[in-house]
């Protein structure tokens, strides 16, 4: 009888153990192109569009000073970045096709926001890195662009906010890249 006791005794305390190891939250991303039409293309171009993540590390989020370290991934951070990219792209007068001969890639090399916190304060330090590449018969036009946000408050970090911030810097970054007239002229010209 009390090998019985002392065996449910152990499993329940292992449950209860069991739950307070819970595996690190994701980061929920949606960010949306809202800047509109930025760009004058007198017709309508097809392109063909592709989004690698190169990032070494496939953390979004990492919050520093905690023990130990919090790292939040993203697992759909391509998807995400291709479909603003995209957004934008079809709001500028672009047909998206995987039979255009024009192909634009986005590589992403850097997308991290790091937080640090203090028992009074926190802040959060985003960067992102791109690079876009172009490839036409007629030739390859590739150009790098980054962008950075800040965040800080009062107490421990709120994930949604972080969250916001790399959303804002999503659509920050896609719309430089919308709004660089070498890269819009060599995707417009014949």
């Amino acid at each position: 009888m009390a090998k019985i006791i002392y065996s449910l005794a152990t499993a329940g305390m292992l449950a209860v153990l069991s739950g307070c190891t819970a595996a690190p939250k994701s980061v929920i991303m949606n960010p949306q192109y809202s800047e509109g039409q930025v760009v004058q293309l007198n017709m309508p171009i097809n392109v063909n569009v592709n989004v690698m993540d190169l990032r070494t590390s496939k953390f979004t989020v990492k919050v520093l000073n905690t023990e130990p370290a919090v790292y939040l991934p993203d697992a759909n951070l391509p998807v995400t970045i291709s479909n603003v990219f995209k957004q934008a792209l079809v709001a500028n007068n672009a047909n998206i096709t995987s039979e255009a001969k024009t192909t634009i890639t986005l590589e992403i090399n850097k997308f991290l926001a790091q937080v640090t916190e203090t028992y009074s304060k926190h802040e959060s330090n985003a960067e992102a890195e791109f690079k876009v590449t172009v490839n036409k018969p007629s030739g390859t036009f590739s150009k790098s662009y980054t962008g950075t946000r800040t965040l800080s408050g009062s107490l421990k970090h709120d994930q949604a906010k972080v969250e916001g911030q790399l959303n804002m810097l999503a659509q920050q970054l896609v719309t430089h890249i919308i709004k660089d007239k070498e890269l819009i002229d060599f995707i417009a010209q014949q």
